[in-house]
């Protein structure tokens, strides 16, 4: 980021006309607001598609790129009068809102939401199939497990049973040869989220779903931190993994 550079030369701009004088907080704020609402005149009573339809035309394009800038400057100066240091104001809000915003937990948030489902949040930590089913009153084959295997201690591999199943070592060792479960270390590491946080989608890796989970109308699964879950269909898993439905549970 580079406001400073822009303060200097709005600045210079500004003070060889002797301009100074109007530029109070006050009317720099109220100027602030005034362009605001020149920008947001060209988008009045137009759908999204429209605006960008519109913006093709340079003239148009043209307009909308000096109301931006003014806006700018006006923000630029008014920092300037209040001693602001923007670029440091901007860095720090950015730093506050990754900690208010962590990205794993809004990153599954949007994706639950996208695919139809949605987070739970039950009060306290769920760690067990047990304590699902005993606070959200569901049968322990509609809740399902996300797990981390390693194959040829190579490849990770995502792999999700219901609660009332286990993934079989021996039926995913006929399918991919050697495989162990991933150590909690190496499940952050490759999902970013500790055991009992993972969830069944937005996880980058390659996906087996036991083919009994398909047969539910909806599931619940991790959702991206120790209090919060998921309900998702589990088609729509299938689909957002691009997962492989196999026969892999005991």
């Amino acid at each position: 980021m580079n406001f400073k550079g822009i303060e200097e030369k709005v600045i210079k701009f500004r003070d060889e006309r002797l301009w100074r004088k109007y530029h109070t907080p006050k009317n720099l704020a109220i100027s602030l607001a005034i362009e605001l609402g020149e920008l947001l005149e060209h988008f009045q009573w137009e759908t999204n598609d429209e605006i960008f339809e519109k913006i093709q035309n340079k003239e148009v394009q043209e307009k909308i790129e000096e109301e931006m800038a003014d806006i700018i400057i006006y923000l630029v100066i008014l920092a300037h009068e209040l001693g602001i240091d923007l670029d440091k104001a901007v860095e720090e809000k950015l730093k506050k809102n990754e900690e208010k915003y962590p990205v794993k937990e809004i990153r599954i948030e949007e994706i639950v939401k996208e695919l139809g489902g949605e987070i739970i949040e039950p009060k306290g930590e769920v760690k067990s199939v047990k304590q699902v089913v005993k606070l959200l009153g569901v049968q322990p084959d509609q809740i399902i497990k996300s797990l981390v295997f390693i194959v040829n201690e190579s490849e990770p591999i995502l792999v999700i049973v219901d609660g009332k199943s286990k993934a079989s070592i021996e039926k995913l060792k006929k399918v991919f040869g050697n495989v162990r479960m991933a150590k909690a270390k190496e499940v952050e590491m490759i999902t970013g989220y500790k055991v009992g946080e993972v969830p069944p989608v937005g996880v980058p890796i390659r996906t087996i779903m036991d083919e009994k989970v398909l047969g539910k109308e909806f599931v619940i699964g991790g959702g991206g931190r120790i209090d919060r879950l998921s309900k998702l269909s589990p088609k729509k898993i299938l689909e957002f993994q691009k997962a492989e439905l196999l026969d892999i549970a005991e």
